[in-house]
């Protein structure tokens, strides 16, 4: 028979309330565009439960020892979840420029990715104080949204959403400062780790790369994520797709083995290649998935002359052949959706 205590443990281990609130984050862009106002209320109120969860998992964590390498690491990401979602979806209808938030997911996504390669490592780095104050003021912006909001839904309440919204963007602003300075002392702090192979191979890997199936789809999979994220702006998207490009490089040149030609787990070409397929394309429900079907397709059957650009020595023959492939897929994609 289960213990009380454990059965405690059991529904209320730190990680269990860390993955709510990422469930929590991804619920809320939907409820926010709805039109219903009892939808917009139970989106604040479920923000107000999910930030309250990251006090508490840090609580049980620390009062009965549940701390560990995974729940450092599992805290901080679903944290992202939760403020990022919101303020995608109050970007979107218009609150404030999506610009503002380019700094914020850039950090956010950088920093969990070191994080993640780091603890595949061995290596776990709890938050900061400056991350911490940073969530703080990235919580007040999102709950500062949410009440101009719900106050627009009521005409009784417009003069007073009218008189508060000026105050979104300053409070936004303090918290893409703390966000930009939290992030550069992190990595800063972090920054011989940046040294090792290990971490050279993760960003070849992309992350994903390195799973045991199927790494050039999941590495595909990463580019469309990328491109879903960045299409919205073409000098955003050709920026990302040529610093992907560098640091691919970068992180090549530190190979202690370079004696593949194409080693399986670089899967930074595809990401790249799926990049260029969607170039200048738009993202629609058809585009989207027969884009991405049409580049694994040439990926892997890699017609004239990309066979050839595959035996171009070291990191430019890797790069090549999907930047073949990307170009082969973006010409009937360019020539029948634009």
């Amino acid at each position: 028979m289960i213990s009380l205590e454990k059965f405690k443990f059991a529904v209320l281990h730190p990680n269990h309330l860390s993955f709510f609130r990422g469930i929590i984050g991804v619920l809320l862009p939907f409820l926010i565009l709805s039109r219903s106002p009892a939808a917009h209320l139970a989106a604040a109120a479920l923000f107000i439960l999910g930030a309250v969860t990251d006090y508490w998992d840090g609580w049980l964590a620390r009062q009965y020892q549940l701390e560990s390498k995974f729940g450092k690491w599992i805290d901080p990401f679903m944290d992202k979840i939760l403020i990022l979602a919101p303020l995608a979806a109050f970007a979107n209808i218009g609150f404030f420029s999506l610009w503002w938030l380019v700094p914020i997911f850039f950090r956010e996504i950088l920093v969990t990715f070191c994080r993640t390669a780091w603890l595949l490592e061995g290596k776990s780095f709890g938050a900061e104080k400056l991350g911490k104050l940073k969530f703080v003021f990235q919580t007040g912006s999102v709950l500062l949204a949410f009440a101009v909001f719900i106050l627009w839904d009521y005409a009784g309440t417009e003069a007073v959403a009218r008189w508060l919204a000026p105050a979104v963007v300053p409070v936004l602003g303090i918290a893409v400062l703390l966000t930009l300075l939290s992030g550069f002392f992190f990595l800063w702090n972090q920054r011989e780790c940046f040294a090792s192979r290990h971490f050279s191979r993760f960003t070849l890997a992309t992350g994903v790369g390195l799973l045991p199936f199927a790494p050039g789809t999941w590495g595909s999979l990463v580019g469309l994520l990328v491109v879903l994220l960045t299409a919205w702006n073409f000098y955003l998207y050709a920026a990302v797709l040529a610093g992907l490009i560098v640091v691919g490089d970068v992180a090549f040149r530190k190979l202690e083995d370079r004696s593949d030609p194409d080693p399986q787990f670089i899967v930074i070409d595809e990401a790249v290649g799926i990049m260029v397929t969607f170039l200048l394309v738009p993202l629609t429900w058809i585009t989207v998935p027969l884009g991405f079907l049409l580049f694994r397709l040439f990926d892997v059957k890699k017609p004239f002359p990309i066979r050839k650009l595959e035996r171009i020595p070291g990191y430019w023959g890797i790069m090549a052949d999907d930047i073949g492939a990307g170009i082969y897929a973006w010409f009937p994609l360019f020539l029948f959706f634009t």
